[in-house]
């Protein structure tokens, strides 16, 4: 097969947002220490937004994969970055005396850029003027075209705002990128979980923590904060605990009339067919995304060795003598039933039973997610180790 070159100036975006996404969740976890009680916006008034009841730290993140180049005086990055800030001053935004202004990048700065300066803090007046006039030479003399805008909106602050801006600059180079990100993530994580644990728990924090930035990022909360995050990660850690398991896969699945479809041979639907379930009901559709849930999820736990497979088994028999218990019952009111009211015995078992019910047998004392229990019992169903109907064996 002919393979082809990848274009990555066409994947950088969509790469970058996933960057700008983790290294926000990075940014909390470090400063968390430091700041009081801090939290994050994402595409607010920057890539991303840090604020603490003392300051406001405003960072641009700048994702570079190939042909990493040097951040120069006249870099678009820099200059790009600058115009939004100085408009953000002009207009009022930000109150500029309690604003720290960060810019991320993967680029590196050479030491002859008048940018080498924003790497470590100005704090002098003679140092921050020595930066405006050099930084004032480049928006007045350069020639560059799509630095324009920016060039201007940086003129058009007064000497102070200047001087107040310049010593509030924080440029970090060579940052780390988007395929080093995790490892720095898992570093702050180290004592949060077991060594052997800590790639799945950082899979479960992240699916939480892309499902609150998309609530960000769509309005839907204001800010994400290190308390939260905290109480997170408390409680997942507590998921690792020998009495308990983590939760992959917290919320139902949407399921679709083409997935009943594709689904339609599985024993499993043909046991609640042989009840009266009606294909394409929301009660067999509910069965169908336990059954995916449980699947998944025993199968994960398994995978990452988080589960014993012998414990698997115990867990299928509690079930089985479960539902043979009260099965049996229900058998001993068949006699003399004709075929329908046969098939609506098993119905009322089944939605008495397992959907409106969920029997509380749990594969560890503290993991409580009953569609575990559900979908483990069509598990068992598609296997024909148990059914709903009281004559399932012959009729399946």
């Amino acid at each position: 097969m002919t393979r082809t070159s990848t274009d990555f100036s066409a994947k950088e975006p969509s790469l970058g947002y996933f960057y700008q996404i983790k290294y926000a969740l990075l940014i909390l976890l470090s400063q968390s220490k430091e700041l009081d009680n801090p939290k994050i916006r994402i595409e607010n008034l920057d890539d991303i937004e840090i604020e603490d009841i003392n300051n406001l730290q405003l960072l641009q993140t700048k994702l570079h994969i190939k042909n990493k180049a040097n951040l120069t005086d006249s870099s678009v990055d820099f200059w790009k970055t600058v115009r939004i800030w100085s408009e953000y001053i002009n207009d009022g935004t930000i109150e500029l005396d309690t604003t720290i202004f960060n810019l991320i990048t993967t680029e590196e700065i050479p030491s002859s850029s008048v940018l080498h300066k924003f790497k470590s803090n100005i704090t002098l007046d003679s140092d921050a003027l020595e930066v405006i006039k050099k930084l004032d030479k480049i928006s007045i003399e350069s020639t560059n075209k799509t630095n324009e805008k920016a060039y201007l909106a940086y003129q058009s602050l007064s000497l102070d705002n200047k001087k107040s801006l310049v010593k509030r600059i924080r440029i970090l180079d060579n940052s780390i990128g988007i395929t080093e990100i995790n490892d720095r993530i898992k570093k702050e994580l180290i004592f949060s979980t077991y060594p052997s644990t800590i790639d799945a728990f950082l899979e479960i924090l992240e699916g939480w923590w892309f499902r609150k930035s998309i609530d960000n990022l769509t309005s839907q909360i204001d800010f994400i904060s290190a308390s939260e995050l905290q109480l997170k990660i408390a409680n997942i850690s507590d998921s690792f605990q020998a009495d308990n398991l983590p939760n992959h896969f917290p919320v139902q699945l949407e399921i679709t009339d083409e997935d009943v479809e594709s689904l339609k041979e599985r024993n499993f639907l043909k046991q609640l067919e042989l009840i009266n379930i009606k294909v394409n009901s929301k009660t067999l559709k509910r069965a169908i995304s336990d059954f995916r849930r449980a699947f998944e999820q025993r199968s994960k736990w398994l995978r990452l060795d988080l589960l014993n497979p012998d414990e698997e088994e115990e867990y299928d028999l509690k079930l089985h003598d479960y539902w043979k218990n009260i099965f049996d019952i229900m058998c001993d009111q068949t006699e003399d039933k004709s075929l329908e009211e046969l098939v609506e015995l098993g119905r009322e078992f089944y939605i008495g039973q397992f959907a409106k019910t969920c029997p509380q047998i749990k594969i560890r004392e503290k993991f409580n997610q009953d569609y575990l229990t559900r979908g483990s019992y069509q598990m068992l169903s598609d296997s024909k180790k148990i059914g709903w109907h009281p004559n399932y064996k012959d009729e399946i």
